[in-house]
């Protein structure tokens, strides 16, 4: 038994679900860590021997492992090493709210502190180099921040719709944080309500009105893995988790903000995003020096896209990676 298997064999296990139609990549490490304020963290990991690196891949908001198993292999299949992980509140990490379905955090600081420990304490240990970080939305947000404190980790960063900014009405911005500064032990109360039923369980939503894919089949295949395992699902939002995303894009919003990066960025843009501002988010990337900008016509989730759109993004993202290699 070699020091990453010893490493990874004195956590406790966890699990990993499966669909019939929907395997996991084989050869998996699942796993959990304790968080500094005993919150335990799911992290999973794939071709840990690889001699070309790994990637950091950092989920959005709701989102879990399993949803990425497609992404994942075809990561390995590039040879990489994937290292993922749910985030504190979500996927089968410990929960922040007594509400176990509600997205909420109490400040994004939280989602900072366990990343930067699980990287010194985790991925320093099992994950070789160089390490490559991919993003998305919120993954993709958190990740920028982590990139600009710690870039010296990194050889690239890959943001994949990321949530430097978001598309909500101004007045509905002010309000909330208005309400929040009058009346702050709402914070962990629901803005929106997670669509949940104690009887029928998660309770489907509307394909023809999502914001997220066109693809109908991997819109379904989500809500398959969630209704296998509803502890995986969290839906909603918390009057709290809306406020602390208002703060923390604030940070991103000034014209020089990746000047001062010098590693190579690339930034995968939607160009039928209804939830982040790809227009502006663009206008933000483009300070970075070393940085390549790819403009796909699909919606938030381009890599859970239909085929055609897959297939442009991970064009982009072969042309960016080959360039780090050459």
């Amino acid at each position: 038994m070699d020091d990453k298997e010893s490493f990874i064999n004195n956590h406790e296990k966890a699990p990993l679900i499966e669909l019939d139609d929907f395997r996991c990549p084989s050869k998996p490490n699942s796993f959990y860590v304790q968080t500094n304020d005993n919150k335990k963290i799911r992290i999973a990991l794939w071709n840990k021997e690889s001699n070309k690196g790994t990637i950091l891949l950092q989920s959005g908001r709701t989102e879990f492992i399993e949803k990425y198993y497609e992404v994942i292999q075809e990561f390995i299949d590039r040879e990489f090493c994937v290292v993922a992980m749910d985030w504190r509140g979500q996927g089968l990490s410990d929960r922040t709210s007594n509400n176990i379905r509600l997205g909420h955090i109490d400040s994004f600081n939280e989602y900072d502190k366990d990343f930067e420990m699980i990287i010194e304490k985790v991925y320093q240990h099992i994950c070789p180099r160089p390490w490559i970080g991919f993003g998305h939305s919120m993954g993709g947000c958190l990740l920028a921040t982590n990139f600009t404190k710690h870039e010296n980790n990194y050889r690239a960063l890959i943001l994949c719709a990321p949530m430097l900014t978001m598309k909500v009405n101004i007045w509905i911005k002010r309000l909330t944080k208005l309400i929040l500064f009058l009346l702050p032990w709402l914070k962990r109360l629901p803005l929106s309500p997670p669509n949940w039923d104690k009887k029928q369980g998660w309770i489907e939503e509307d394909f023809e009105q999502n914001n997220l894919t066109s693809d109908k089949f991997r819109f379904d295949r989500s809500f398959r893995l969630i209704c296998k395992c509803p502890e995986l699902g969290v839906k909603g939002l918390s009057f709290g988790w809306v406020n602390e995303a208002f703060k923390r894009v604030e940070d991103f919003d000034y014209p020089d903000w990746g000047k001062t990066i010098s590693k190579p960025v690339l930034l995968l843009s939607a160009g039928k995003d209804l939830l982040v501002d790809s227009g502006k988010n663009e206008l933000i990337c483009s300070s970075i020096p070393n940085r390549s900008i790819s403009r796909i016509n699909g919606k938030h989730e381009l890599l859970m896209e239909e085929n055609d759109i897959r297939n442009e993004t991970w064009k982009a993202i072969d042309e960016f990676l080959e360039k780090i290699y050459e």
